[in-house]
């Protein structure tokens, strides 16, 4: 999975080239990092995931975790414990 980040939002992110489509875990580290660099910009950066939907763009898939629900897109959608598998159906 990959995501590129807004153009219009590139002031926010100066580490980060808006043109380049980049693996969405090094976006993870990079944004953690500015995070702890500055915790001043958690309210501008982080909600409730921390590449913002309406700071990124994203594209591809990645593989889902055994025993997650199928029908969620991202582990923070899901409540399951990874660790667990689903129950059955009666």
């Amino acid at each position: 999975r990959e995501a590129r980040l807004k153009a219009e939002l590139a002031y926010v992110y100066p580490e980060i080239d808006p043109d380049t489509w980049h693996p969405v875990e090094l976006l993870l580290r990079q944004v953690a990092a500015m995070l702890y660099g500055d915790p001043a910009k958690g309210s501008v950066i982080s909600g409730e995931r921390l590449l913002r939907d309406d700071h990124f763009d994203f594209r591809g898939q990645s593989p889902r975790p055994e025993g997650l629900p199928t029908e969620a897109s991202r582990l923070s959608d899901s409540g399951a414990d990874p660790r667990r598998t689903r129950p059955r159906s009666r």
